[in-house]
């Protein structure tokens, strides 16, 4: 940028009359056309600065009771955005360092004015470039968060979407899943039916799944840690990865066995798997190899966090990352895709997540043969669960109880379903299709009803009943049935009643949530 000598309005804080003569003289002899003020001391400078709007201070490096470095911080102070060159008898290389380094645009020497019209004309050049580069950032920062925002609305747009398809799907997921479970119950396992109706009931699982990854893009889900496999995550999530990619991907698995836990969340993980897999589809044009590989790994230079972590591998033989631009890739908005293929928020959520659960990322990457992302996050000591169906059918005998249960449940069938589960667990149970029906059936028999299940309704809500039962009786046991990714009602939950059960559940998670409610405190 090239700044003209055209009228140039210069404060001068100087004690010393004869020195802003001369530098006067210097400037308007090559040519300034020059307005000028001067201060000789803190309180004219503090009186005349800002009815003056000067476009560069010369100031005297020090004066009886204000230095010239003081005179930046009070610029600063009153935000007035000026450059000051600072001017004294004598000085030495250590007095410019400084100056520079406390914001001084340039320092000069008394005895080497003559060359003031150059610096003078040298300082409002770096000035007019340094102001124009902060204009472009703080364009840029503008629309990047314009962009950001366009991208929060269009998730939001989907989230909503995705919820409303999510809560009617998982209706029916759920009555698939309970009865399907009913009729295990009343199928002898040798018989040929009984295999078929467990995957029936694996088939309603992965579809849950299925529906809380989709959600995860659309919404926030809420964040619940918990112990997980690594390993596990992985196979459970491998056929929405198969999907996701081209069929010319091979898909590998290299899981190291006895892996130890981590404690995480299954909805963030999930996402840090499918943005790494798309990143890794992306660079392989539909042609290659993935692999995921789990192992146990013992960090020194991370003590304090945790002894033993476990790191999850994914690489890739794609085109690779070049060297420099590795350190950039976990910026938010930075992508090397072409326009329009790429948002640059992939990788930054990546790190995001990995961060919050206490993890870090290192990036090996070759031109030409590929990429690994490995990911190390901290592992958590105890025996993994392998429960048998011995177990489990155990289990379900210790969550039997004779108590009354209020069902209010607006689907016929899932009504009909719930009830008979309830009374093979040898529950009495009462039913209403609404809350204003099953708020009369209360009103009625408050005392004989131990525990109200309530779906999420149309019309008055499940929480909006629950708060009319606290009204007639704080102390009402209460069970929200809700979808997954209803960030509002979970929160609210949590701290207000006493369980949540999400759709869709098995029979063993209804009867587990039900004993436990029961078997609390008032």
């Amino acid at each position: 940028m090239t700044v003209t000598k055209q009228i140039l309005k210069i404060f001068f804080l100087e004690d010393n009359i004869d020195d802003v003569e001369i530098e006067l003289h210097e400037l308007r002899k090559d040519g300034f056309n020059i307005l000028f003020e001067v201060a000789r001391d803190r309180k004219e400078f503090l009186e005349k600065l800002k009815d003056f709007n000067a476009d560069i201070i010369l100031a005297d490096y020090a004066l009886p009771d204000i230095t010239g470095i003081e005179a930046i911080s009070i610029c600063k102070e009153m935000n007035m955005d000026i450059p000051v060159i600072l001017i004294t008898g004598a000085g030495n290389e250590t007095i410019a360092v400084d100056s520079l380094r406390l914001g001084a645009i340039d320092y000069i020497i008394k005895k080497n004015i003559t060359g003031l019209p150059a610096r003078v004309l040298r300082a409002l050049e770096i000035w007019a470039d340094r102001k124009a580069r902060e204009r472009a950032e703080a364009d840029k920062q503008k629309f990047q968060q314009l962009l950001f925002q366009a991208q929060k609305q269009k998730m939001e747009s989907v989230g909503r979407l995705a919820s409303g398809v999510a809560h009617d799907f998982n209706n029916i997921l759920t009555g698939i899943l309970g009865f399907s479970e009913l009729m295990l119950q009343d199928t002898p396992k040798d018989s040929p039916s009984y295999e078929r109706l467990q995957t029936i009931s694996t088939l309603c699982k992965r579809g849950a799944m299925l529906i809380k990854q989709l959600l995860i893009f659309g919404r926030n889900i809420p964040v619940e840690f918990k112990k997980i496999n690594i390993n596990s995550l992985i196979k459970d999530n491998l056929g929405f990865i198969r999907h996701a990619v081209k069929e010319g991907i091979e898909i590998r698995l290299n899981l190291q066995d006895g892996i130890p836990e981590i404690e995480a969340d299954t909805g963030q993980l999930t996402q840090v798997l499918v943005n790494l897999s798309f990143n890794s589809a992306d660079a392989m044009e539909g042609k290659g190899v993935l692999e995921f590989k789990t192992e146990r790994y013992l960090s020194e230079r991370h003590t304090g966090l945790a002894d033993e972590y476990v790191c999850l591998s994914l690489s890739d033989t794609g085109c690779g990352i070049p060297v420099y631009d590795i350190p950039k890739i976990f910026d938010p908005f930075f992508t090397t895709k072409a326009v329009g293929k790429g948002t640059g928020l992939g990788l930054a959520i990546v790190y995001s997540i990995v961060n919050t659960h206490g993890g870090w990322i290192i990036v090996n990457s070759e031109l030409g043969k590929g990429t690994t992302f490995n990911i190390y996050l901290p592992a958590i000591h105890g025996e993994l669960s392998n429960v048998s169906a011995l177990d489990e059918e155990k289990k379900i005998k210790m969550y039997r109880g004779n108590e009354t249960i209020l069902l209010v449940e607006n689907k016929e069938e899932l009504r009909a379903q719930y009830t008979t589960a309830l009374n093979r667990l040898n529950y009495n149970v009462l039913s209403a299709k609404n809350s204003e029906e099953a708020l009369d059936i209360y009103l009625a028999t408050p005392k004989k009803i131990d525990l109200i299940i309530s779906d999420i309704m149309p019309g008055k809500s499940g929480m909006e009943f629950f708060n009319d039962l606290r009204s007639i009786n704080p102390d009402v046991k209460f069970i929200l049935v809700t979808d997954h990714g209803l960030n509002e009602q979970v929160e609210y939950i949590s701290k207000e009643v006493k369980a949540v059960i999400k759709k869709p559940y098995n029979i063993q998670e209804m009867a587990r949530v039900i004993r436990e409610v029961l078997d609390s405190p008032a």
